[in-house]
């Protein structure tokens, strides 16, 4: 038995408080070494909350794969199966993805094409052509992709296109398009 003031508690409870209390204090240490990081040390701490709420704001992520197994056509392929769509920035209807605030993004997409077609698929911002992928078919189950970071300002689109006439393989989720948000801000060369 332990005394604690004027009560008498059990040696395991004693030890379970101060436990508590302990982890509570270092977590209260690692929030703030963690809000010291993101606002640093020398802002206050509501701009602290203004900045971490802003943050979260801005976050973007998305990756979707593509069902479609018909031919291409000369449009966006549509990744119609979203598996996380964070910020609401990629349409699945149109197979876009606008940028909803400048920043540097990072850009990956997978490509798997129908065995018997050869098959290119291109990356594109704002409709120029940045990056391709290529399978040549052959009756091969060829599967390639990219990872790619752009800069892109507010209302920048990113898409994917592939050959006219050709298909994908999509019986199974290996053509997907993925993009997040790495950094808030205004980038040069």
């Amino acid at each position: 038995m332990v005394s604690v003031g004027a009560i008498l508690v059990s040696d395991d409870i004693y030890f379970l408080v101060n436990t508590m209390i302990s982890v509570q204090f270092y977590l209260l240490i690692v929030v703030a070494v963690i809000n010291a990081d993101v606002c640093e040390v020398s802002k206050t701490s509501s701009c602290c909350r203004e900045s971490q709420d802003k943050i979260q704001d801005e976050f973007v992520a998305f990756t979707a794969i593509t069902t479609n197994a018909n031919a291409m056509t000369n449009d966006p392929i549509k990744y119609d199966n979203i598996v996380t769509n964070v910020g609401k920035a990629y349409s699945s209807t149109s197979g876009i993805f606008r940028a909803p605030i400048n920043g540097l993004y990072s850009f990956s997409f997978s490509l798997m094409g129908f065995h018997t077609d050869t098959v290119y698929v291109n990356l594109y911002r704002n409709g120029q052509q940045v990056i391709r992928l290529y399978t040549r078919g052959g009756g091969l189950h060829e599967v390639t992709s990219h990872t790619i970071y752009l800069k892109l300002e507010k209302g920048h689109e990113v898409w994917v296109q592939g050959t006219a006439g050709k298909k994908l393989w999509a019986s199974e989720p290996y053509n997907q398009f993925s993009g997040a948000l790495v950094r808030t801000g205004d980038f040069t060369d």
